[in-house]
This record gives C-alpha cells, sequence and structure tokens, in this order.
C-alpha cells in the first residue's frame, strides 16, 4: 500500500470527540463511526489515541473494529467499487468481474484491495438486491448489471473519464 493513502490524523480532533462522545465503552462505536467517517478507514494512531485518551481498552477498539463490517483498518480509494458476490453474481461470473477489474486497476496483490494511485478500492459484498440483473457492481453509486469482464471494464473507464481519474491499464 502506498504511503500516501494513509491518512493524516489530527490528535485535537480525536480528543475532541472523545470529549463530546464520551470515553467509556459504550461509547466504542460512534468514536470509531467518527473516526472513519473523517477519514475513510480507522487509521492505527487514531485508535491509538482513543485508547490512550479514555476508558476504553484496547482488546475492546480493535474487538469492535474488527468485529463490524462497516469498520475498515486499511486507506480506501477516492471511489468505492463494489462487486456483488451473492448467489445468483457468483453463478453467474461476479469472480470475472473481480479479475477483470482488478486487471484494469492493476491491482496484483491479493491482499491489496485499493488502486496505487488511491483513485479506486474494490469491494467484495454479500449481496446489493439485484439479482435479476447479476452479476452486478456499484462503482460509487452507479449500478451496472449483466456485465462481462469486457463490459465492467467499459462501465470502469466510462465512471474513470467523468470523474477524471487515472486508470492505470486503459
Amino acid at each position: 500500500m502506498s504511503q500516501s493513502l494513509e491518512a493524516k490524523v489530527e490528535p485535537e480532533v480525536v480528543l475532541d470527540w472523545i470529549n463530546k462522545i464520551g470515553s467509556d465503552s459504550s461509547s466504542t462505536v460512534p468514536l470509531l463511526q467518527a473516526v472513519q467517517s473523517k477519514y475513510g478507514y480507522l487509521p492505527r494512531v487514531a485508535m491509538d489515541l482513543i485508547i490512550q485518551n479514555s476508558d476504553i481498552s484496547g482488546s475492546q477498539v480493535y474487538g469492535v473494529a474488527t468485529f463490524y463490517s462497516q469498520f475498515r483498518l486499511k486507506p480506501v480509494g477516492r471511489h468505492m467499487i463494489r462487486i456483488c458476490h451473492g448467489t445468483a453474481c457468483h453463478v453467474t461470473g461476479a469472480d470475472r468481474l473481480d479479475t477483470s477489474l482488478r486487471h484494469i486497476l492493476n491491482i496484483t496483490d491479493e491482499e491489496q484491495d485499493t488502486a496505487e494511485n488511491g483513485s479506486y478500492t474494490i469491494e467484495q459484498v454479500a449481496c446489493i438486491g439485484c439479482c435479476s440483473q447479476a452479476p452486478v457492481l456499484v462503482i460509487a453509486d452507479e449500478v451496472s448489471g449483466n456485465l462481462t469482464g469486457a463490459n465492467a471494464q467499459r462501465a470502469l473507464k466510462k465512471h474513470a473519464k467523468k470523474n477524471e481519474e487515472i486508470v492505470a491499464n486503459i
């Protein structure tokens, strides 16, 4: 992961949230939601500030952060691509969409989900509720269905052009 995607955490902002939201264990979820809302993920520095300046233990913070799927521990791109991997999408080619978009974004590491330039993050989701159009993906808020790998790349190229993003393998 590129260092440029890491957020610069402002300690005074995190400390202000602790003062406003609370410092006991019941405040863990709202504090983590505030951090993620600002930075797009949970930077380790911000989680350490919560641990050091509240009554919330490290195991509580990391336990909540890793239990709920809403929280991310890695930086995300400027745009999210959600590829549905529900049953209908899985059977009709969700893996091909994933492979095709990873290729065009030059994401070669299986552990990586964000393009090196920070443009897009690919996320596999369980279901987005468009089974009749499987396989389906969502780029930002734009839903595309009945896709092949080539169609998925065209949808991404269209989105990238509209948003002035650079995609590695176009």
